[in-house]
């Protein structure tokens, strides 16, 4: 099982008792709710098989309890939190199986969709794909975990929507945060960050010129080589 710090804190070291500045501007209390606990997990201050308190969570984001309630309850919908009569809620607890199962399942989704990427994309597309593979590859220099998830979620999202079909983008964002919770803790290993550079470019390429067997067959290596070297480090650590 993935572990790591249970203690409530901020950047600074000290207890957090504010919600997140994120989503504030015309967003409900729920919402900056969900908002703050998702940071809380992506930054492991909240970990996998953590119990939530409505009680702690209240006093915390200084807000009332049902507002709490209503953002566990988005937060079940996405895969994050598990929900029990009369026990509260839970952050879902994940392992190698969970993670090689949603990474597998992810990986078949956004093949499809890269394909279908590839055969509609215009010039104005390609153009915003060419600026989101700089940008990642700015973010990759810096070996900055989090900065480096945040522009490749943006990279793949994009690609992903260009398909139009929601179905498949819910099923892709279900457990995606328990995944990059994971991915921050234990960062990129040895070379891996050169290797996703280089499989952007190619995809790119391959999108770019409309090559649909090319795209789904990159996408794929790409998608298997996340997955291996995530299940790779968290055995390593286990072991360690």
């Amino acid at each position: 099982m993935i572990h790591g710090n249970q203690n409530h804190m901020d950047h600074a070291g000290e207890p957090s008792t504010h919600l997140s500045p994120l989503l504030r501007l015309g967003a409900t209390t729920s919402m900056q709710v969900a908002a703050d606990l998702r940071r809380r997990i992506l930054q492991g201050e909240l970990v996998p098989g953590q119990r939530l308190k409505i009680n702690e969570i209240a006093a915390i984001c200084q807000v009332s309890h049902m507002p709490v309630r209503t953002a566990l309850q988005e937060l079940e919908a996405e895969g994050i939190v598990e929900l029990h009569p009369h026990r509260g809620a839970e952050i879902r607890s994940i392992d190698a199986r969970y993670i090689k199962n949603v990474l597998d399942v992810r990986a078949a989704i956004e093949v499809m969709l890269t394909g279908q990427c590839a055969a509609i994309i215009d010039d104005a597309g390609v153009a915003t794909l060419d600026a989101l593979v700089l940008d990642f590859e700015e973010k990759a220099a810096t070996r900055d975990p989090t900065a480096m998830l945040r522009c490749n979620f943006r990279l793949h999202n994009f690609i992903n929507r260009l398909a139009d079909n929601s179905e498949a983008l819910r099923v892709l964002d279900r457990g995606r945060l328990l995944i990059e919770a994971v991915r921050v803790k234990y960062a990129y290993g040895g070379s891996r960050v050169d290797k996703i550079v280089s499989e952007h470019r190619l995809l790119r390429d391959a999108i770019a010129r409309h090559d649909v067997k090319a795209s789904r067959e990159i996408a794929q290596r790409h998608c298997e080589g996340a997955r291996n070297e995530l299940l790779k480090l968290l055995q390593g650590n286990l072991v360690e």
